[in-house]
């Protein structure tokens, strides 16, 4: 009896297991997890072919969504959303490694409150990203790898409201009613077939959206009357047709706003929108394509633009053209525009418009920094420094505190447009938007007392953009001669085919690029490969006035020596402290042996120069040790960075 009773409890035992199974083999699909602070729950779960992730949040506004496909080192996709007024504890790594999903990322994002979301997965996510029917939670979707595109909402577009015209405009005579045209809300934008990785459509950003309707858009800011006006109290805008723009200034700091863009359309490149302290304004900028047609009423409060491109009028059945005439207004003397990651209506993708009316998709010519702690991205191009150099006064920075900008011309690169986090010590997320002549870099930064600058990179296809130094800014009136020891007929120092004169002239130009971006005035007494002889060299700079004169060389010494040498006159008092201070920096930089000071009594450039001045012997050509570095682009540039940073310390005292 006893056996019997043991083989019925086994059997019950192994029934109930088998009966467990489905349960415990659904339960495994399902993962979840608590971040803490307003979002209480995260879970993942799989079924057939799709996959849901619900995040569980009191807010279940989405204010940004877009795809970021694989580049360089990283490997997966990286849908990326953000919660508005939501928060998590900490950083949060929920790692999936099921179906195509591998990690949920979220962290906090400030001005506004916001939670940063990345769904990393192994294939191009087709989704679908609504809110619960309870409204309790965020529901995201993923059906497998596909090119489709994504929306918020799968509900039809809701067709906008026509202005409410006190008065309409006179009607054309014997004009056939146009037919209705296609039109893309501001509230819902249309997808297209494109990929999903472009930028997403932002048409609205507060009181202000577009709308496009055939050839024409239509810009609407409810509540805002505007006047046409350069300067006044009033809110107003302005035609700038030399710049190609029309900028719209709204005293004070307009809270319907948020610092950011809206994304262009076949008519107008977009609109960028900020705060500026100096002017005490909000200043929306509209960059349009090229030359337009447009009007502007205000009815109901409510300022209206309608933009044709080119010089077709605007539709018959607009509103009545301000009877302001159009004319180029003068330039403002502080133009600003400071994108930002954007807090309005929900994108989706991008809509195709005609052939070029669009900025490049996607972040371009533009990488992270190496995680050094002081330099925060790398922007590349073919000759970027020159051009840099050439169009560095064009270049506008504005620095909120918590948000930097470049505006910088596309003449020295073309950045893009779209948005990528970096989440380090030094920035939080980094927004690029590219328009018809200006690249838009916006930085939010993660200490809002750091100062960036943009700088030469490590060669001249590279730039930094870095933090600021934090020496005392160099007086404009102090003038600094560079002189590229030999050119022309006289090589200098030769070995194995390598000529000293070269080197010289390399790392001078790269110093005098360093030197400009810092706001030092340079002057060079050779640019290119020509002799200048040694009584043309400091009289060019007895005859500037200048205040330092840097003569920049390479040596050749006996066997068996290598390294940094500074050379000074030696009656020089302050010729002796500086060539102490550029030879200690050399050694420190460049890791070379140090060959120590030498005053000289008859080196021309040094005796007879009318300020202080130095000779820097960078390294040994005839140690073939130093000249394999002198051979290196890494070397030449850290070279110049050194000397540039000894001229600057020097100034500064």
């Amino acid at each position: 009896m006893k056996k019997i009773m043991s083989i019925l409890i086994v059997f019950c035992l192994i029934l109930s297991v088998l009966i467990s199974m489905p349960v415990q083999a659904e339960a495994s699909n399902t993962l979840e997890i608590s971040p803490g602070g307003t979002i209480q729950k995260v879970t993942y779960a799989q079924n057939g072919t799709s996959e849901e992730i619900r995040i569980y949040s009191p807010s279940t506004d989405i204010v940004r969504q877009y795809v970021m496909p694989p580049e360089g080192s990283i490997k997966n996709y990286r849908l990326v959303f953000e919660i508005l007024n939501a928060s998590v504890s900490k950083t949060i790594k929920f790692d999936v490694n099921k179906g195509t999903v591998v990690q949920i990322r979220m962290a906090n994002m400030s001005d506004p409150k916001r939670t940063n979301v990345v769904v990393e997965t192994t294939a191009k996510p087709s989704y679908k990203l609504t809110t619960s029917s309870d409204g309790k939670s965020i529901v995201l979707t993923l059906n497998g790898s596909s090119s489709s595109s994504n929306t918020q909402s799968p509900s039809p577009a809701p067709t906008p409201n026509p202005s409410s015209s006190a008065s309409p405009a006179p009607s054309p005579s014997a004009s056939a009613t146009p037919k209705p045209q296609e039109t893309v809300p501001a509230t819902s934008p249309v997808p297209s077939e494109g990929s999903s990785d472009k930028i997403p459509v932002i048409s609205q950003n507060g009181p202000m959206s577009w709308t496009i309707t055939g050839n024409t858009c239509r810009i609407e800011l409810k509540g805002i009357g505007l006047i046409q006006a350069s300067v006044g109290n009033a809110p107003r805008f302005e035609v700038r047709e030399k710049e190609k723009f029309i900028q719209i200034t709204i005293p004070g700091n307009d809270k319907g706003f948020t610092d950011g863009f809206l994304t262009g359309n076949s008519v107008i490149y977009g609109a960028l929108i900020s705060y500026n302290q100096k002017q005490n304004s909000t200043i929306i900028r509209i960059p349009y394509t090229d030359s337009i047609t447009y009007s502007h009423t205000v009815t109901g409060g409510n300022s209206v633009f309608l933009i044709n491109k080119g010089s077709t009028s605007v539709p018959a059945n607009s509103p009545a053209p301000s009877s302001t005439p159009v004319a180029t207004p003068k330039p403002s003397a502080t133009p600003s525009a400071t994108p930002a990651p954007s807090n309005s209506t929900t994108p989706s993708s991008s809509p195709s418009p005609s052939a070029g009316s669009e900025p490049s998709n996607g972040p371009t010519n533009i990488k992270a920094g190496p995680g050094d702690g002081k330099t925060v991205l790398k922007l590349t191009g073919s000759g970027i420094v020159n051009k840099f150099n050439t169009y560095k006064d064009k270049i506008i920075v504005e620095d909120t505190g918590s948000l930097v900008t470049f505006v910088i011309p596309v003449n020295v690169v073309s950045l893009g447009s779209g948005t990528f986090t970096i989440s380090d010590d030094l920035v939080k997320n980094v927004t690029v938007y590219t328009s018809a002549k200006n690249s838009f870099l916006s930085i939010e930064k993660t200490n809002p007392d750091m100062k960036f600058e943009i700088a030469a990179g490590s060669g001249p296809d590279e730039l930094y953009v870095s933090v600021a130094s934090v020496m005392a800014p160099v007086s404009g009136s102090k003038v600094v001669v560079l002189d590229p020891g030999h050119g022309g007929k006289d090589p200098g120092a030769v070995f194995n085919g390598c000529k000293e004169k070269d080197y010289n002239l390399d790392i001078s130009l790269r110093c005098e690029a360093i030197l400009k971006s810092k706001g030092v005035n340079v002057h060079m007494t050779r640019r290119t490969d020509v002799y200048v002889s040694l009584e043309d060299r400091y009289k060019f700079a007895n005859d500037l006035n200048a205040t330092l004169f840097v003569s920049i060389h390479n040596n050749s010494m006996p066997n068996g020596m290598k390294g940094s040498m500074v050379l000074y006159h030696y009656t020089s008092y302050k010729g002796k402290a500086y060539a102490t201070l550029m030879l200690d920096n050399l050694v420190k930089d460049l890791k070379t042996g140090n060959l120590g000071l030498s005053a000289r009594t008859e080196t021309k450039v040094l005796k007879y120069t009318k300020m202080p001045a130095i000779l820097a012997e960078v390294a040994c050509m005839s140690h073939p040790d130093d000249l394999a570095l002198l051979n290196t682009d890494a070397f030449i540039q850290k070279a110049a960075e050194s000397l540039a940073n000894s001229i600057i310390q020097i100034l500064s005292k």
